[in-house]
């Protein structure tokens, strides 16, 4: 009988198209998941994958294992959690969050779910969009928050996305900034600006790069940063200009100032995720009608 977690390594692989991108994402060291992979296919008896330089790619029998044992697992982790809950009343409903997310629009999810279902803990779980879905499949989590950009969509993980807002980029610059007091500013009139970059993790490792291209440039990038606060610090101080998306601005400082784009315009979208087998689930039904609820006002 093939092994749940090993198919589970398995389809992190064929998602991330390498043993080295899986096991950072799973948090296994390479060898680990190669090791897995290989038990695998002598279980099953045939190759699933051609090890290349760069990666891998699936054989015929790893694609058709890849398909159905997504939505295998899927199914068994709905129906695990389905099956703890027969005779017994629920007490815990575990959302994953994302960062910015967790500054502005989940306290006030929190405070309303609480006031709403007293007798039902909602736990918040830090997760980044990738791992939600393993994250869900083990059951770690109920509902999961993600975001990806709309010039580039996630890849589909075979979820079930909810749709929340959207949620608009903005340009950062310093106060005293020729067009600070613009309505409006196009990209392209910032192309010989220095620009601070948000570092993200695949696949938006380069978005701002991605963005300033679709405007028509190759931006002059002098500093990178993993967190928006430094970004805002840097932009105040002169280094360079930046963009970010309006959630991330919450606690935003006063010597900066944070102008729309357009021509183009760039959204940050922003989802719930659940299991397929899980949307019947009258405790996620709840919780994701709670956060259309609260974030209904705020989509622009």
């Amino acid at each position: 009988m093939l092994d749940t977690r090993r198919l589970r390594i398995f389809c992190t692989v064929a998602e991330e198209g390498s043993f080295t991108a899986a096991a950072a994402r799973l948090h296994f060291t390479q060898s680990a998941v190669s090791q897995q992979m290989a038990i695998l296919e002598r279980e099953i008896g045939t190759p699933l994958v051609d090890r290349r330089p760069r990666g891998i790619q699936l054989t015929a029998a790893g694609t058709l294992l890849a398909e159905r044992a997504r939505s295998l697992l899927n199914e068994l982790a709905g129906l695990e959690q389905e099956v703890c809950r027969i005779g017994s009343r629920p007490t815990a409903v575990h959302l994953g969050v994302f960062t910015t997310a967790g500054a502005h629009l989940v306290p006030l999810v929190v405070r309303e779910y609480r006031r709403r279902h007293p007798d039902t803990q909602l736990v918040l779980h830090p997760s980044q969009p990738g791992e939600l879905p393993a994250q869900l499949a083990d059951g770690l989590i109920t509902v999961g928050l993600s975001w990806d950009y709309d010039f580039a969509p996630r890849p589909d993980e075979g979820l079930l996305h909810h749709h929340l807002r959207d949620d608009p980029m903005c340009v950062l610059l310093p106060e005293n900034h020729p067009v600070a007091g613009s309505a409006s500013v196009r990209l392209r009139d910032l192309s010989d600006e220095p620009w601070i970059a948000r570092d993200h993790r695949a696949p938006y490792a380069d978005a701002l790069e991605v963005m300033c291209r679709i405007a028509g440039f190759e931006p002059d990038v002098v500093f990178r940063t993993e967190d928006y606060s430094a970004l805002q610090g840097l932009v105040a101080a002169g280094v360079g200009v930046a963009v970010a998306p309006r959630l991330a601005l919450v606690a935003q400082r006063p010597d900066i100032v944070a102008v729309p784009f357009e021509d183009p315009a760039f959204t940050r979208r922003i989802d719930a995720v659940t299991l397929l087998e899980s949307a019947r689930d009258p405790l996620v039904t709840a919780l994701v009608d709670l956060l259309r609820e609260v974030a209904r006002p705020q989509v622009s």
